[in-house]
C-alpha cells in the first residue's frame, strides 16, 4: 500500500532528524548562515513576514546530501538574526503534477492567507550525454546529482499551497495544476520559479523564469485576481543570448523607487538590470551587470519587508567534490540576508543587513594598524567565525590586503586584496587547503574608487564560507576548506607604499543559538 500524503512529510522529517543526530562537529560547517539540519539544501524560497515572524523556505531533499527530488524545507525567526528548524513544507505527491519535484516558488499573504505558489514538475529523465539512448531507454532520475548526466524536463506546472496555522502546515489547492501549461504559441525552454508582486490594482502579477527558443532568456508576466486563475500577459523582457544566456532562472523584480531592478539566474552568474516598467514592460537601462563576483552565489530571492527595504538571500553551492559533500551529511547553505537599494545616483548598493550586527559576541581586535612600505604585521587575533571590519586609508602604496585562515608558517591562508593601479578586488585561494579537488580558483572584479573615497572591507567568515562587502556596492560569495586546525591567523600587508588601516574584529555567534 503506497503512503499517505502526511506519511511522506513525516517520514521525510524523520531523516532530516536521523542524518542530523549523527553530524560531528564538522569544521567545514557554517555557525551563522542559514541551512538545513541536515542533507541538501539549495535556492531559497519564498522568504515572507508574517504574525511576528520571518519565514525562509528552501530547496530541500531530506534523504541524502545531494541534488534529488525537491521539497520545501522551513525555518523561522523573530528577529532575523536567531533561527529554528520548523516541519518540511511540502513533498512532492507520487504520479501527480508535482511527483518528480516541488520547485522554486513564492510564499504571500493573500486576503490575509499565507498562499505558496511554486512549480512542480511531473516528470524527469537522466541520461549520459555519451550514451544517446533513444528516449525509450532513459530512466527517471534517481535521488542523485546530475551534473554528468543531460536532465530533461517532461513537463513543468504553477501550483499552489496555503496554510491556516502560522505556515507550520500546508494544504496543496485543489485546482492544482493553477497553470497546466505554456502560453500557446511560444517554443520555451524552461518554465518555473514563480516571483510575485502587488500592484495599485490589487492585482497580483508573477514573473517566470524561461527561455524562448532562437530568442534568448525571457522572463513570462501573469497576472491574477486571485492566486488561481492566471492570466499570460507578455513577456516582460526578453533578453539578448550572448549577454545573459538561453534561459533564465529564478527571476526577481524589485520596485527600487527611481528604477526597477530585474534579477536573473542564467544557469550561470547571476545578473541584474535596472531599467523602467511601465505598461507591462520592462526596458533596461544598458547591458546585465554581474549581481555578485564570487563563484558559489546562485538563485537569489528576494524580499520588500514590512519597513519597505528590500531584502536578498542567495544560495551558496559548495566547492568541493560530490563524495566529500554527500559524505559531510550536508550540503550548501544561504548568504546572509542583505539590503539592497539605490544610492543618490541611481547605482546599486548592497550591504549586509544591519540585524546581523547582532550575531557580534566579542571584539576582537579594534585598533588603527599603521603599515610602512611594504610592511605587513601579523594580527594578535585569530579565529574561523568572524567579521572583519577594514577602513584603507592607502597613502601611496600599490597595493593592500589581508591574509586570513592563516597557519603560523604561513603554508595555508586565504588573501583579499585591492590593487590601486588596476582597481581590481581579488579574493585568492590559491593556499587555502591542501585538500585536493577543491575549488581554487580566483574571484575578482573591478572596484573604482571615487578621489577622496576610502576602501571599505567587510569579510565575513564563517569556517567554510567567505562573504565580502566592499564600499557598499560589491559583494563577493566563496568556499575555502582549510584542513589545518591551526589555520586561524591573520594578517594585513601592502606592497609598493604605506597605508593605515582601521581594523575591527568581532567573534560570531550562531544564529542556532
Amino acid at each position: 500500500m503506497s503512503e499517505s500524503y502526511s506519511e511522506i512529510l513525516a517520514h521525510a522529517d524523520q531523516a532530516v532528524a536521523e542524518t542530523a543526530a549523527t553530524l560531528a562537529d564538522d569544521p567545514q560547517r557554517p555557525a551563522y548562515h542559514l541551512f538545513t539540519a541536515a542533507n541538501w539544501i539549495n535556492d531559497p524560497n519564498g522568504p515572507v513576514y508574517y504574525d511576528g515572524y520571518w519565514h525562509m523556505f528552501f530547496q530541500h531533499n531530506p534523504y541524502i546530501a545531494d541534488f534529488g527530488p525537491m521539497g520545501w524545507g522551513h525555518v523561522r525567526s523573530p528577529d532575523l538574526v536567531h533561527w529554528e528548524h520548523c516541519p518540511i513544507a511540502i513533498m512532492p505527491s507520487p504520479d501527480s503534477y508535482d511527483g518528480a519535484g516541488c520547485w522554486s516558488g513564492s510564499v504571500v499573504i493573500h486576503d490575509g492567507l499565507p498562499t505558496m505558489i511554486y512549480s512542480g514538475v511531473a516528470d524527469m529523465t537522466l541520461w549520459s550525454a555519451d550514451d544517446d539512448l533513444p528516449p525509450s531507454d532513459r530512466q527517471r532520475i534517481p535521488q542523485g546529482y546530475y551534473h554528468e548526466f543531460v536532465l530533461e524536463i517532461d513537463q513543468e506546472t504553477q501550483c499552489v499551497a496555503t496554510s491556516t496555522d502560522n505556515l507550520q502546515t500546508w494544504q496543496k489547492h485543489p485546482a492544482n495544476p493553477v497553470i497546466p501549461a505554456i502560453p500557446p504559441g511560444l517554443d520555451l525552454i524552461g518554465f518555473r520559479d514563480p516571483f510575485l508582486w502587488k500592484e495599485d490594482d490589487g492585482r497580483w502579477y508573477m514573473l517566470l523564469g524561461s527561455g524562448i527558443k532562437g530568442q534568448g532568456g525571457v522572463a513570462l508576466l501573469y497576472r491574477s485576481p486571485d492566486m488561481i486563475n492566471w492570466d499570460y500577459l507578455n513577456p516582460l523582457y526578453v533578453g539578448d543570448p550572448a549577454q545573459s544566456g538561453i534561459n533564465w532562472e529564478c527571476p526577481n523584480f524589485l520596485d527600487l523607487g527611481k528604477k526597477h531592478m530585474l534579477v536573473v539566474s542564467p544557469h550561470g552568474r547571476p545578473v541584474y538590470w535596472l531599467g523602467d516598467y511601465a505598461n507591462h514592460r520592462y526596458a533596461p537601462d544598458g547591458p546585465p551587470r554581474r549581481l555578485d563576483w564570487g563563484d558559489v552565489f546562485y538563485a537569489p530571492n528576494s524580499l520588500l519587508d514590512p519597513s519597505g527595504r528590500w531584502l536578498m538571500w542567495g544560495w551558496i553551492r559548495e566547492a568541493r567534490p560530490r563524495d566529500q559533500y554527500a559524505a559531510a551529511g550536508w550540503a550548501s547553505c544561504l548568504t546572509l540576508p542583505r539590503e539592497i537599494s539605490l544610492d543618490d545616483n541611481g547605482n546599486l548598493n548592497v550591504k549586509p543587513a544591519e540585524e546581523m550586527k547582532q550575531l557580534r559576541q566579542g571584539m576582537l581586535f579594534d585598533e588603527f594598524v599603521d603599515l610602512g612600505a611594504g610592511e605587513d604585521k601579523l594580527l594578535d587575533v585569530s579565529g574561523d567565525r568572524l567579521e572583519i571590519g577594514l577602513n584603507v586609508n592607502h597613502h601611496d602604496c600599490r597595493r593592500f590586503g589581508i591574509q586570513f585562515r592563516r597557519n603560523p608558517n604561513g603554508r595555508q591562508f586565504t588573501e583579499l586584496s585591492y590593487d590601486y593601479a588596476t582597481n581590481t578586488l581579488r579574493l585568492d585561494r590559491e593556499h587555502s587547503t591542501f585538500t585536493g579537488e577543491v575549488t581554487r580558483d580566483p574571484c575578482e572584479c573591478e572596484l573604482i574608487l571615487g578621489r577622496r573615497e576610502t576602501l571599505n572591507l567587510t569579510i565575513y567568515l564563517d569556517n567554510s564560507v567567505i562573504e565580502v562587502y566592499a564600499n557598499d556596492r560589491i559583494s563577493m560569495t566563496s568556499r575555502i576548506y582549510p584542513d589545518l586546525e591551526q589555520s586561524q591567523g591573520i594578517r594585513l600587508f601592502t606592497v609598493g607604499g604605506s597605508a593605515s588601516v582601521g581594523t575591527s574584529i568581532w567573534r560570531m555567534g550562531s544564529i542556532w543559538d
